[in-house]
Parts: C-alpha cells; structure tokens; sequence
C-alpha cells in the first residue's frame, strides 16, 4: 500500500520566496507521510494566491487575538 500524506506544516527556519520574474511565491514546507516519515517541499503561489493566503493568515491572526481576548 503506498505511504500517503496526513498533512503539511510550515518548514522551521526557511524563509518564504517571491520571484518577482515568474510572479510565483514559494513557501516551504514539510509533507507529514502515514509512516512517520517527512518529505520537504514547497507551496508554489500565484501572485493572487498569495494576495489571497494574506487575507486568510489575517483572518487567522485576527481571530487568534480575539480568542486570547484581544480587541473585536
């Protein structure tokens, strides 16, 4: 049976790339497999992708602080 993914998390230390030329941002991160094993790789992002994943982290951080009992 082949190995599969459970999911994906941000790679410690490695720092997100724009290219301007190709418009595409990349983001690293590491591939959590069935067996335990882990697999780096990358998010490849459109520049509307990226414009796009902004809103939703803000949205993120936003609630994050509204939970802490941060401001509304």
């Amino acid at each position: 049976m082949p190995v599969r993914a459970t999911h994906a998390t941000l790679s410690a230390g490695r720092d997100a790339v724009y290219d301007a030329r190709a418009r595409q941002g990349s983001v690293p991160i590491e591939f959590h497999l069935d067996d335990g094993s882990t697999l780096n790789g990358a998010l490849i992002l459109t520049s509307a992708e990226v414009e796009w994943l902004h809103q939703q982290t803000s949205r993120l951080v936003d609630a994050h602080g509204r939970a802490l009992g941060g401001t509304p």
